[in-house]
Formats: structure tokens, C-alpha cells, sequence
């Protein structure tokens, strides 16, 4: 991968200075909401779900019965990634597969019963941890940083 930016800023930093650079800070962020999130479902009695659940069962509540490789466009996941992680969640009973009517060599996923069950105790801990996330941010203004995660997280291209 390169970089048009020349010297890159951390090559100038010391190793000690790398946990204040954005990607370290994102993967901490990141990896503290799951634990939160992780914690609040315990909370209510769903200790069967990941965090990484989310690459599938967040499309699927969008819109179900989404073929493999919509769901894989919309995951952000290759087709080899997410059928090790449907494999996964339909082990633990939140998704199905039936086949394409109008594709018999296809198939689509289903969110279950037990799934749909679950959808008020996720919508819970997302707002709980959301109304926490706003009040860390000392602005006031959280829109920027909203519209910045989401441009990043839909940012396909690597730097030049």
C-alpha cells in the first residue's frame, strides 16, 4: 500500500506515540463498544451472540431473505468470510436458509424466530450505548464524528 502524504507522520513518531494515532484508538474504541455491547446483552439473558453477528444479522433486519452475495456487498465481507460466519450464527439457531424461488441454485437468508425475538434487547443496548457515546463527546455536536465513522466505514478504496 502506499501513501500520497510522502514521509509518513508515524515514521517521525516514536513507537510510544502510536496509541494516539486514529487506527490504534478506532480498534480500542471499537473493540470497548463490542465488550459494552457483549455486557448489556448478558445483562438481559442473551449470552449466545458475538459482536461479529453484526456483519450479517444488521442487513437482515434491514431487509431478509438477502442472498449470499448482497449480503456479503452489504457486510463489507468476502463470500468465503461470511459463509464461515453464517455457518456460526445459524449454529446458534438466528438464521435459516432456504432456497431462491427463483434460483433453485441459490439460496437466501432468513432471520428465525429466535432472532426476531432478540431484535428489542439489541435495540436497547445500541441506544444505551449510543446516549453513552454522545455523552463522551464533549462538543456537543456529534454529527461530524457520526458522518466521519460512516464515510470511513464505507470507504472502499485503500490510500495512495
Amino acid at each position: 500500500m502506499t501513501f500520497n502524504c510522502g514521509v509518513s507522520y508515524l515514521a517521525t513518531m516514536a513507537p510510544q506515540q502510536w496509541r494516539n494515532e486514529t487506527g490504534y484508538l478506532l480498534n480500542k474504541a471499537a473493540r470497548r463498544w463490542n465488550a459494552m455491547f457483549l455486557a448489556l446483552l448478558r445483562e438481559a439473558g442473551v449470552d449466545d451472540i458475538r459482536p461479529s453477528f453484526g456483519a450479517v444479522l444488521v442487513p437482515l433486519f434491514e431487509e431478509d431473505g438477502l442472498r449470499l452475495g448482497e449480503l456479503a456487498k452489504r457486510a463489507g465481507l468476502t463470500k468465503q468470510t461470511l459463509t464461515t460466519l453464517i455457518r456460526r450464527i445459524e449454529a446458534q439457531g438466528y438464521v435459516e436458509r432456504q432456497p431462491d424461488p427463483k434460483d433453485g441454485r441459490a439460496a437466501r437468508l432468513f432471520l428465525t424466530r429466535k432472532a426476531r425475538t432478540l431484535e428489542p434487547i439489541l435495540i436497547r443496548a445500541i441506544a444505551n450505548l449510543d446516549v453513552l457515546t454522545r455523552e463522551l463527546d464533549q462538543s456537543g455536536d456529534f454529527a461530524p464524528i457520526a458522518d466521519w465513522l460512516r464515510a470511513m466505514s464505507l470507504k472502499e478504496s485503500t490510500p495512495k
